[in-house]
Parts: structure tokens; sequence; C-alpha cells
């Protein structure tokens, strides 16, 4: 039995935590299959089409209600009678849902088909001009449905608890991929899909535009726009077909037959989108030194947590999350050794450490959400907190419970105990006292585990003794800089002290990886705010002597070169900020970038704002706004 701590908290009624985020009667039927049948059209920006469920009623039926958000609907029909409809009047953020009759038995199959098309406000929806001689309004568009969005791009049960197979035909003038496997079409412009893994909504995705692809591997097709194809073969190749074999090991056999990946220009929101079978990637992951490829590990390893086992509701996803996190770092631990497995744990908690600090409640913090019953939402709590916090959590459970050894067979059970389901945090902690349940040894460490702490405490958990070898090597150069910075006066002492002797050789020996870090303990070791500010030259210093940091394509170095310049007061470089701000879609850099910028020169900040806010994605865009307080 669980821990009365997590018994307190368990809902009532039996099954996974009920999601307020979704506005659907969704626990009244279950979904057995979803079709999509849509065209793309560029020069009117929106998507059109029907899409029809098969459903089986779980009780009497008389009303069905569908998650809607900037769609308007045609027509409505109930096995293929007309139906009346209703749409509410617009909550946000949760849209206008949609209503019609049913009248439908008690355990009966049931066919409902809605004629849409989408709206301009749609916050699913991106759509770009990447090639100024196109004849079209726009010559790329791409998706992003989580947390809730699937509903700005068509009616649907918009929550994780759903789950149906799909079979999907887009029309577009241009190349399509979808979250599902491709199956040969004969009509030219037609383009048909089928994913027989159930799936939730928010892992639909589509992207059409100039897309090519070559080959990643026995299992992988890489796909970009052609300027970009050969940098994006280059980056990822290598890796992708050792990452599925590693991922097999340590988890269970990959079930989804192809892991495909496509680069997206540059306004993708995020690091990348787990859509089976077709990751959607940001191109700041070329790096050109295999540095982000990791990331790449990161949204594989969705292909167990997140898009095979899947949260509940969005209270939980650090269940996605946390244990996304640790399996990537058990990818990277299996590949590049166990101190480098260390070594992602402590950037990470580095990570975290800045998340919590920043967000805008602290009790945003907590493992397990509490979105008060739909009155949250779940954009507004996004943070690195679910990932690191989580992954951390995991990390505690294996360490305390033996070690990789003991942990790995539990791994596996979990995987598959659950396998194309929904779940919540509570049957997580009754699958740990299940699979350890004839141990008493292994009951005793689970029921003297902090639940309380870790599942529903804001703030930052223990830190667990992290391997530090890649570490020491960083923080002997940070703490001589932050040591030297109140001694040396000229720029010429600090480049005779740290361009000769072992400095040098400790530099010349970082990894891309550690000069991530290297920046980050710059500041975070700085003994004030204001410490590199004040030390003037030793932050010019800095700048002149890390030449290779300054001339870097990664763009990781990128964002935390120019947050230390920005906070040792060079106002040189804030108009370069701005302007690459204007390369840039990820939010991960741009809002902390925007959020620096605004504190130097609010005037510059929204300036910049609005000149490139249209090249944002909506989501992305709608974030950076509340940032500026606009």
């Amino acid at each position: 039995m669980a821990p009365a701590i997590v018994e307190r908290h368990r809902p009532k009624t039996p099954g996974a935590e009920f999601d307020y985020t979704t506005k659907s009667n969704y626990k009244d039927v279950h979904v057995n299959n979803t079709v999509l049948d849509v065209e793309i059209l560029f020069n009117e920006k929106k998507i059109v089409g029907n899409v029809t469920y098969d459903l089986t009623s779980v009780k009497e039926l008389s009303q069905l209600t569908l998650d809607m958000s900037y769609i308007k609907v045609n027509s409505v029909k109930v096995n293929k009678v007309a139906a009346t409809f209703s749409v509410a009047k617009r909550e946000e953020p949760w849209g206008t849902p949609i209503t019609f009759d049913t009248n439908i038995p008690v355990d009966s199959k049931v066919t409902v088909s809605l004629d849409f098309e989408t709206t301009q406000e749609s916050t699913a929806i991106q759509w770009l001009k990447t090639d100024p001689a196109t004849k079209e309004a726009s010559d790329y568009v791409f998706t992003q449905l989580e947390p809730i969005h699937a509903r700005a791009l068509f009616p649907c049960f918009d929550t994780p608890s759903v789950k149906s197979t799909v079979d999907a035909t887009i029309r577009s003038t241009k190349p399509v991929v979808f979250s599902g496997l491709p199956l040969h079409s004969d009509q030219t412009g037609v383009y048909r899909f089928e994913q027989k893994i159930p799936i939730p909504s928010y892992l639909f995705a589509i992207a059409s535009g100039n897309i090519a692809h070559t080959k990643g591997g026995p299992r992988s097709t890489i796909y970009a726009e052609p300027d970009r194809l050969e940098d994006s073969k280059n980056e990822f190749k290598e890796d992708l077909e050792k990452f599925i074999e590693t991922a097999e090991k340590i988890v269970t056999p990959y079930i989804w037959t192809t892991y495909d990946i496509l680069i997206n220009p540059a306004s993708f929101p995020y690091g990348g989108m787990e859509n089976p079978n077709i990751t959607f990637v940001t191109p700041t992951l070329i790096s050109y030194d295999k540095s982000q490829v990791d990331v790449i590990a990161h949204e594989l390893a969705h292909s167990w947590s997140g898009n095979n086992v899947t949260n509940a509701n969005w209270q939980h996803f650090w269940l996605n999350e946390g244990w996304t996190v640790y399996l990537e770092r058990r990818i990277v631990g299996e590949i590049h050794g166990e101190t480098m497995r260390q070594f992602h744990f402590i950037m990470g908690w580095n990570d975290l450490i800045e998340s919590v600090n920043s967000l805008p409640k602290f009790e945003y913090s907590k493992l397990v959400q509490d979105l008060r019953k739909g009155e949250i939402d779940p954009d507004d709590v996004f943070s690195s907190v679910p990932y690191e916090k989580g992954s951390n959590f995991i990390y505690h459970l294996e360490t305390q419970l033996g070690g990789v050894e003991e942990f790995d067979p539990f791994i596996k059970f979990y995987f598959t105990e659950f396998s194309k389901q929904s779940i919540d945090t509570y049957q997580f902690v009754d699958s740990l006292y299940k699979f350890y349940g004839k141990d008493p040894s292994k009951i005793a460490i689970l029921d003297n585990i902090d639940w309380e702490l870790w599942l529903y405490t804001p703030g930052l958990p223990p830190r667990a003794p992290f391997d530090t070898t890649l570490v020491d090597q960083v923080e002997e150069l940070v703490n001589a800089w932050i040591s030297k910075a109140t001694v040396f006066t000229t720029v010429d002492e600090f480049a005779e002290y740290f361009q000769a002797g072992e400095l040098s050789k400790v530099y010349q020996g970082l990894s891309s990886p550690q000069k991530i870090f290297f920046i980050d303990e710059l500041l975070e070791k700085r003994p004030k705010p204001a410490f590199w500010k004040e030390h003037s030259v030793a932050s010019d210093a800095l700048i002149s002597i890390y030449k290779d940091l300054n001339e870097s394509r990664n763009t990781e170095i990128i964002f935390r070169w120019y947050k230390l310049k920005l906070l040792s007061a060079k106002t040189q470089y804030y108009q370069p900020l701005a302007d690459w701000l204007g390369t840039v879609g990820r939010m991960k850099y741009v809002r902390p970038s925007y959020k620096l910028l605004n504190t130097v020169d609010h005037e510059l900040a929204i300036k910049t704002f609005e000149k490139y806010r249209e090249r944002y994605h909506p989501i992305a865009a709608n974030m950076i706004q509340k940032d500026l307080g606009l």
C-alpha cells in the first residue's frame, strides 16, 4: 500500500485523476480511432477538413462535448445524420467547447464527424514565409499542440487521458510529415499516414513546406529544408541508431517502427517535440560540434515516457518529463560514461535552481502541480521543474533502491505494465510497491522515502552527492577568475595569467558542455549580482581572452555569453543581442534574453519584440508578451 501522505492526495474515484483542463466529457466515451482528413491552404493560412471519431459509449450518452479554440465548425454528424450543435462563449485559455446531441445508449458504437476550419488566431499553428520569392502568402507551416493547443487545430478530446489510433490524409502543395507512418499515395499532393499505436491529441503533428529528406540510419529519416539538410545529416546521423539501441537495452524494445526527425525553421519554440515517428526539433541543435545532440536522446526517450506511458493530466507532467530526462541521462551514461551522466545531472541541478528562483509563484515548483481544477493554465506553470526535479526524484529512487542493477528491472516492469496507457503519480507509486512487494527490505526503503518533500513541497529537494570529476576541472578555472578579478587591474595581466601555464591547458581541455558550465559558474559563483559589472576589467578580459566563445555557433554558448555580457553592463552588446533575438525562436533562449534585455534597456526590449513578434510561434509570443508586461 502506498504511504499515507500519497493516499491523502489520491483522488477518491478509481483510475487516473480527472483532467480539468479539458471541457470535453471524455469520461463518457472510449475513442477507438480518429480519422483526420484535411487540406493545408497556404494562401488563406488555414487548415480545412474533417475529423471523424469512432467511439463507444461508456454510459447513456445524450450529449457530447469536444474542446475547440479558434476553430470554425461548419457541420456535425452523428452516425451520418446531421446534428444541431452549440458553441460556448469563449473562456480563456480553454476556448469555445462545442456540444451536440447524440442520444446513444450505453455500450454502443457511435461515429461522430465534424467539418471544420482553423482561423488565423489559432495558437496551434505557425505559418511562415521562408522563401521571399514564393507567390503564396506563406510556404511553411508546422503545428505545436502541447499542452492544450490541439483544440486550436481540430475539435477534439484535448486531454492526455484519451488516446486513439489515427488515420490521416493531408492535402498540400508541398511535402508533408505527420506523427505516424507514411503510406503510399498515388495522388499528387495527397499524403497518407497511419498511427496504429494509440496517441493523445497533443501528439498529433503536421508540418508542410519545402522539406527534403535523407537517410538517418536503418530506422531513421532526417527531414529539413534543403539548405539545412546537409548540416542536419552531419550533426545527427551518426547517433540516431546508437541512441535507439541504447534505449532499448535500458527500457524495452522500440514499438514505433521508425524514429525520424524534422529540423524546423528557427521559430520553433522548443528544443524538440516528441511527436511519434517524427520528432520536431529546433535548428539551434545544430551546434557544429555535436554538443546538443543529446536533446535527440531526450526526445527519443519520450518514445517510452510520454508517448507510450503518458501523464493522465498536466498536474502529473513530471511523469512525462522527469522520466524522460532520467532515461536521456542513462543513454548518455551508457555512451559517454557515468561521469558524463553525473555531469549532466549537475548541469540540470543548476537549471533547477534558476528555474525555482524565477518562477512567478513558488508553489509552481512542486513536482505534482495543483492546477486548481482548471483555474490555472498549464502553460503558465511550464518550467524545468518537472524535468529536473522529476529526474532527480527518479535518480533518488535508483540510488536508494540499490543502484541501476536493482532499479533497471523496475524500469522494464513499469513501461510494460502501463504500456499504451495514461496514468497519474498515484499509479506510479503503486507500481513501485507492486514490483518490490515481495522484498521487505525494499518496501522499508520505499516507506522511508520522503514523499511529502519530493512530490508536494515547493522548492529544491535534497541534492544528491553527484560525482564532480568533470565539474572540478571547471571550478578550478572559475575560482581563479573570481579571485583575480579583485586583484588584477589590466586586461594584459589577466591575459598573461590565464593564457599561459596550467590554467590555459585546463580551458583548452574543456568539452563544449564544460564550457557551457564554465559560463554558468562564472555567474553562479559571483560573490554578488553586480560582481562582473563592478569588476569591468575582468569581464573585459574574459571576453577578450576566450575568443572561441565569441565566435561559437553553439546556441547554448551564445545565449549564456550574452547573459554574462549584459550582466557586466557591456552596453555595446545590447543591440547585437537584440539582433540575435530575430534569428531564434526557442523559448529557452528568447524568454530569459528578453527578460534580461528588459532590465537593462526596456525601450530596446519592447522595440525588438515588436519587430520580431511575427517570427515567433504564437505560444512563444504570448509568453514573451507576459514577460514584458505588455
